[in-house]
C-alpha cells in the first residue's frame, strides 16, 4: 500500500484512495482491500488537504470516512467529483443517520456503515471492482 505522493501504479489495477483522518483506520482499510485480491491499489490519506493534493493523480475510486476536521466527508467527495468526475465515491462512515444516506445517495455517493470486519472489507473491494466496470463500460 501507498501513502499519498509514493506514486507508482499497475495499469491493470483499481486506483483506490482511502481519506481517513484517523492514521490507523486509512491504514487498516487500505490494507484490508488490497488483501482482497492482486487488482486493487490503495493510497492513503489522513487529511482532507492530502485527499485533494491526491487527486492530482487518477483514482478509479474514493472512499471517505464522514467526520473529519477540515470538512465532512461528503463535502469532500463533491469536490471530489468536481476534480475526478469519473471516480466512483464511497462514504465510509459509522454515523448510521438515514438523512446522511439520503444526502449520499442524492449527490450520488455510495453509502457504506464503517464496521471493523474482514467480510465488509470484502464486500467493500467487491462493489468497488463492480462500480468501477460499470462506470467502464
Amino acid at each position: 500500500m501507498a501513502s499519498v505522493g509514493d506514486g507508482g501504479g499497475n495499469a491493470r489495477a483499481i486506483d483506490v484512495l482511502v481519506v481517513d483522518d484517523e492514521p490507523q483506520m486509512a491504514e487498516l482499510v487500505g490494507t484490508y482491500l488490497e488483501r482482497t485480491g492482486d487488482d486493487l491499489q490503495v493510497a492513503t490519506a489522513t487529511s482532507v488537504g492530502q485527499g485533494l493534493d491526491a487527486l492530482d493523480d487518477p483514482f478509479d475510486c474514493v472512499v471517505s470516512d464522514y467526520h473529519m476536521p477540515q470538512m465532512d466527508g461528503l463535502t469532500f467527495l463533491e469536490r471530489v467529483r468536481d476534480r475526478v468526475p469519473d471516480a466512483v465515491r464511497i462514504l465510509y462512515t459509522s454515523d448510521g443517520d438515514a438523512e446522511l444516506m439520503i444526502e449520499a445517495r442524492d449527490a450520488d455517493v455510495d453509502y457504506v456503515h464503517k464496521q471493523v470486519s474482514t467480510k465488509q472489507y470484502a464486500a467493500m473491494a467487491t462493489h468497488i471492482r463492480r462500480r468501477t466496470a460499470a462506470d467502464s463500460v
